[in-house]
């Protein structure tokens, strides 16, 4: 499979239409303090992972963090920089890599508040934002501990019910969009779509932008229509370590050596996971992309799922 193209050709909008398209610190702007931000993807694929690493190298903090179940990277990152005040989730791992340490130690350290969900709570919540109701039925909770545990369950009288939950922000990454802001996933779309119909404003980041011409040429292949998207942000590999589903695999490597810092013990460990943020973190996509390996290295990984 070809490298990801680092530029792409769009047509000018000739029918009055404005351009979605603008750069990820001003897609990113306003979020601070008590946002309530989803984050999509799927464990670690379509993670918006360039997005995460700009929102801490502008010094976010206090956010509320809504993960789409489950989720890996870009969660354990954001709780090890000390970004996230409250947790939504169902389930932080690297999968077979194993469990995520920074989100593990916060826990254990009682340094983060946990909202427990299960993947119906999470999904419930979206959709009585959907529904304009303020909660969903969620009978599958039915004797379970997430009754008497989570603050995100109601008991009404005809069983489970998960409150509604309206992000301030969805941050998404897919492989297209055009300027318009209509997105195209090439492979799974996991939860994006209820995240973008959710909430209240809607940012993406693409591997590649492609015409509208194109768009309008397989209209079966929008994932999220454009009048969902506030802002579209092209960043080749925007998705790394994590993959990007049809044109590059996750990064195991870089992951193992993630976990590597994160999970070193406290002393030196502190030491090893600041390291990694002045390393990986705290320089822009551009220099990150240098410093994981450049294009070659890059597109080796496009190779794996060609």
């Amino acid at each position: 499979m070809a490298g990801v193209p680092r530029t792409s050709a769009v047509e000018r909008a000739t029918d009055g239409r404005l351009s979605k398209v603008m750069t990820l610190d001003s897609a990113l702007a306003g979020i601070g303090a008590d946002t309530l931000i989803a984050v999509g993807g799927l464990w670690y694929h379509n993670r918006p992972a360039a997005a995460i690493r700009a929102l801490l190298r502008g010094g976010v903090s206090g956010l509320r963090l809504l993960t789409s179940p489950p989720s890996s990277f870009d969660t354990d990152l954001l709780i090890g920089a000390g970004a996230v005040r409250t947790l939504y989730t169902a389930h932080v791992s690297f999968e077979h890599l194993g469990l995520a340490p920074r989100f593990r130690r916060a826990a254990e350290r009682a340094e983060l508040e946990i909202i427990e969900c299960d993947e119906a709570t999470v999904l419930g919540g979206l959709m009585a934002t959907l529904e304009g109701l303020p909660d969903h039925p969620v009978p599958s909770l039915v004797a379970t501990d997430l009754l008497r545990t989570s603050t995100q369950v109601r008991t009404g009288t005809d069983g489970p019910r998960a409150p509604a939950l309206r992000p301030d922000v969805a941050v998404l990454h897919a492989q297209e969009a055009d300027r318009f802001g209509n997105v195209r996933h090439l492979g799974a779309a996991f939860c994006d779509p209820v995240f973008a119909k959710a909430s209240a404003r809607v940012v993406v980041t693409v591997d590649r932008l492609v015409g509208n011409d194109v768009v309008r040429a397989e209209p079966w292949r929008t994932t999220i229509p454009g009048y969902l998207v506030d802002a579209v942000v092209p960043l080749p590999y925007g998705a790394h370590p994590c993959s990007s589903h049809g044109l590059y695999c996750h990064d195991e490597e870089h992951l193992r050596h993630y976990l590597a810092a994160a999970g070193a013990p406290d002393g030196d460990g502190g030491d090893a996971f600041a390291r990694y943020l002045r390393e990986f973190v705290h320089l822009d996509h551009a220099t990150y992309l240098d410093r994981i390996g450049g294009t070659a290295r890059l597109d080796a990984l496009d190779e794996e799922v060609a």
